[in-house]
């Protein structure tokens, strides 16, 4: 089902494009509450999974510490980043273009028949600082008492997700018919084709600069790079998941880079955190949502403090569809203003593009590291030649 579900969402639009005027008012009110009660339950199982996450991953990172994997976090970080801001210039310049992106004012607006909400655990940004905290300190234990805790919340997060991936035609079902009732799906169906068109631009674009500076500036090894990096683009494009192509991401890296342990150590570290596709698709989507609902611009302060937050909430991104968008948009939420309709439409454009997000963060996986090959592997390798040299001496003595 994961690896369908966006062939599965555009089946749902065109059935709600063509057979959503013909539904009865009542039965479209009722399926908006069910998606209404649904996004209420996925919200009050977030800070559970974010969690879970983030202690899983810190406590693994705080357990495995060393120089080497503490300037790996700390380049992800940067990484992420700069390609969040990239996407937020790029939507700037998306929501400058004088494209008609607005919805109809003052038409009908259907409303949910009834409106279940559960009761919010704690705020996301708690959860996020607990999981990280709780996963440090965890580190500092013995193995085995943690080794449970680990297990239980790896498998208690599966199951949260797999379950949220089985109701998400149906959370969004109620949405979808919402925007065609309100007689906005034809126009974004129509004017996000250009969106979708400026994304996969920027994505193609940024991902040869990445290649060409990790390549040592040189447009042929970039090629040469990507080339090598085709199997693991055909993997991740058809089956949505950064780990099932990490066995040809490796075979790619080992060829573009010298230092091949170290390239290895790096992909397997960051597939499900160094995420160049949904930094920029997630930015650029915010900016074109906000432009659709007549939200003004936000300002560049208001977006650091989006991006602080995004890049810690990438830690927390599990490896399934539409697990990017999952975490994050209750930031989005938060710091944009997003309402029930906006988040809807976000996370419904984030399926439709999860092959190319996927995609996408497999080449900038391979990129990153070949980028860091170049900057600590030939040191990491001086080392190794000292430290093989000073115990030639020693036996000798």
């Amino acid at each position: 089902m994961a690896k369908r579900m966006p062939l599965l969402l555009l089946l749902l639009i065109v059935f709600v494009f063509f057979l959503g005027p013909s539904l009865p008012t009542e039965l479209l009110q009722f399926l908006l509450a069910i998606s209404v009660t649904l996004k209420s339950v996925v919200m009050f199982l977030l800070p559970i999974i974010i969690f879970s996450l983030l202690f899983c991953t810190f406590h693994r990172i705080g357990a495995n510490a060393s120089l080497v994997i503490g300037f790996t976090l700390l380049m992800v970080c940067c990484s992420n980043f700069l390609t969040t801001f990239v996407g937020h210039f790029i939507g700037e310049a998306v929501y400058g273009v004088p494209w008609d992106l607005s919805l109809p004012i003052g038409g009908r607006d259907l409303k949910p028949a009834f409106n279940f909400q559960l009761p919010k655990l704690i705020p996301n940004a708690w959860a996020m600082a607990a999981g990280i905290i709780g996963g440090i300190c965890a580190a500092k234990l013995p193995p085995n008492k943690v080794a449970r805790i680990t297990l239980f919340l790896d498998r208690l997060v599966a199951r949260l997700l797999h379950g949220i991936l089985v109701i998400v035609p149906m959370f969004l079902l109620g949405f979808l018919l919402k925007m065609q009732h309100d007689g906005q799906l034809a126009l974004l169906v129509r004017q996000y084709a250009s969106v979708v068109a400026v994304i996969l631009c920027s994505l193609a674009i940024y991902l040869f600069l990445f290649y060409w500076v990790a390549s040592g500036f040189g447009v042929r090894r970039a090629l040469t790079s990507l080339r090598n990096m085709f199997p693991a683009v055909v993997c991740a494009f058809g089956s949505m998941s950064s780990a099932a192509a990490l066995p040809y991401t490796m075979a790619a890296v080992e060829k573009n880079t010298a230092n091949k342990s170290l390239a290895r150590s790096i992909v397997s570290m960051t597939t499900n955190i160094h995420l160049v596709g949904d930094c920029i698709i997630d930015a650029v989507l915010v900016y074109a949502i906000l432009r659709s609902y007549h939200y003004t611009m936000p300002s560049t302060a208001l977006f650091l403090t989006f991006a602080l937050q995004f890049v810690l909430a990438k830690f927390s991104v599990a490896a399934v569809p539409g697990g990017g968008i999952i975490v994050v948009l209750p930031i989005i939420e938060r710091v944009f203003g997003f309402n029930g309709a906006m988040a809807s439409l976000i996370f419904s454009m984030y399926l439709i593009l999860d092959p190319f997000a996927t995609t996408a963060n497999v080449l900038g996986n391979g990129a990153f590291a070949q980028l860091m090959d170049r900057l600590i592997g030939s040191r990491l390798k001086k080392q190794r030649e000292e430290a093989t040299l000073e115990g030639n001496k020693l036996q000798n003595t």
